[in-house]
């Protein structure tokens, strides 16, 4: 998610799991004015650079340790190509498509993307290794006022290059 204050970007918020992190805009590695976003090997995880990244201990994204997610450049894609674009209404919780041929009852869905959850699988301090995907975007706090989805925000003005 980019955060704009009026019309300029200022922050954007990388979703990882249980949480994620944020940065300023100026702290990232963009090619123009758009930053990149490093996908994570088989799972829903986005990260503001390359290499690996633990997840054991939600809310602290470190480079190694016992669960780790494995980003690098890969090919380079352009999401603009194949993108529809929504507006989102807090009050009224509804989203809008930009252009009327964008589909929209998906935004709905009210259950988990991706796999569901591998039955029994190891447990790392009592959570599951493997579980069903995230939930959608009607779930995901798009009317907070912070670039976070809770507090406290940190929105760092750097980032750190961890190479895997």
């Amino acid at each position: 998610m980019i955060r704009f204050e009026q019309g300029v970007p200022k922050a954007v918020w990388y979703s990882q799991h249980a949480y994620g992190q944020a940065f300023t805009y100026d702290a990232l590695e963009k090619r123009g004015k758009r930053p990149y976003a490093y996908s994570a090997n088989g799972t829903h995880a986005v990260y503001a650079v390359s290499g690996d990244h633990d997840h054991t201990i939600p809310h602290l994204n470190l480079p190694a340790g016992l669960v780790v997610d494995h980003t690098d450049a890969g090919t380079l894609w352009d999401p603009v190509l194949s993108a529809y674009a929504y507006s989102y209404d807090g009050t009224a919780r509804t989203f809008k498509p930009y252009d009327a041929s964008y589909p929209v009852n998906w935004l709905y869905f009210n259950g988990r993307w991706g796999d569901n959850a591998l039955p029994g699988g190891p447990e790392i301090f009592g959570e599951k290794k493997y579980t069903a995907g995230p939930d959608g975007p009607k779930f995901k706090k798009l009317d907070r006022e912070a670039v976070c989805p809770s507090r406290p925000c940190i929105v760092l003005p750097f980032r750190i290059w961890f190479r895997g």
